[in-house]
């Protein structure tokens, strides 16, 4: 019985197994048939115009430069807003003002 097997085994071996040409129209069919459709075109729709905001954010370098150019304005008329005497009266500490231009008086007389 095992040489009857074995005998069977060969000579499907032996057999190249090649499908019949109605089989192979039946599943090309089916696979066209699953095949998806061509997209249909539409044309891209124009970009939306940036507002003025923003137009005028990007003369500045955008809204990172803007945010450091607002820090800037608001540090800087905060640090000439609080004089040394501010800063002691928010503090309770004294700081001792220093006279950056001792000589400089000419600048704010007149004549």
């Amino acid at each position: 019985m095992q040489d009857d097997i074995d005998d069977l085994l060969a000579v499907a071996a032996r057999r190249p197994l090649v499908p019949s040409e109605a089989l192979m129209e039946r599943v090309l069919a089916d696979a066209l048939a699953l095949q998806p459709g061509a997209a249909a075109f539409r044309p891209a729709a124009p970009a939306p115009r940036p507002g003025v905001l923003a137009r005028l954010a990007a003369v500045f370098g955008g809204a990172p430069a803007l945010a450091g150019l607002g820090t800037a304005a608001v540090f800087g008329l905060v640090l000439g807003y609080y004089s040394p005497t501010t800063l002691d009266y928010l503090t309770g500490a004294t700081a001792d003002a220093t006279e950056f231009f001792p000589g400089a008086d000419f600048l704010t007389t007149e004549g």
